[in-house]
């Protein structure tokens, strides 16, 4: 199954179980409350019942993306795996950043910011085909 596994693949692989068990396993648990503070939300957002199908929504489509990842690895598409790291982690920090540093939590953001951005260059600069591609 993972025979054509590379080191080089790990960053996609993370990224992939990222957005696939980070997304889904509020759901399966019933703690979105807990996930939405983890993330970084006050309880006036948290604690809202409201708020949780908006964040249940969004986190499927994040789900969907690690999904694809995981199809296209097994299909050994590397360089559309780096494009799914260019672009979702360059984009998903940005987003992160912006939202986090408006809640009052700017140092999180921008931490959010720059350790998505070492993914978003991994892809940018093809890390997952390898040389050898």
């Amino acid at each position: 199954m993972f025979e054509h596994f590379r080191l080089r693949h790990l960053p996609a692989l993370f990224t992939a179980a990222a957005q696939c068990w980070g997304t889904i396993w509020p759901i399966l648990s019933g703690s979105t409350r807990s996930v939405m503070l983890h993330y970084g939300f006050d309880e006036r957002i948290a604690d809202i019942p409201e708020t949780w199908a908006v964040w249940h929504a969004g986190n499927a489509r994040t789900a969907c993306l690690g999904i694809l990842m995981f199809i296209f690895y097994f299909q050994r598409r590397y360089d559309v795996l780096d494009i799914f790291l260019f672009v979702s982690a360059g984009y998903l920090g940005l987003v992160d950043c912006y939202i986090l540093w408006n809640e009052g939590l700017g140092s999180m953001g921008v931490f959010r910011l720059l350790s998505s951005s070492v993914f978003a260059l991994l892809g940018a600069v093809g890390f997952t085909q390898g040389a050898s591609s």
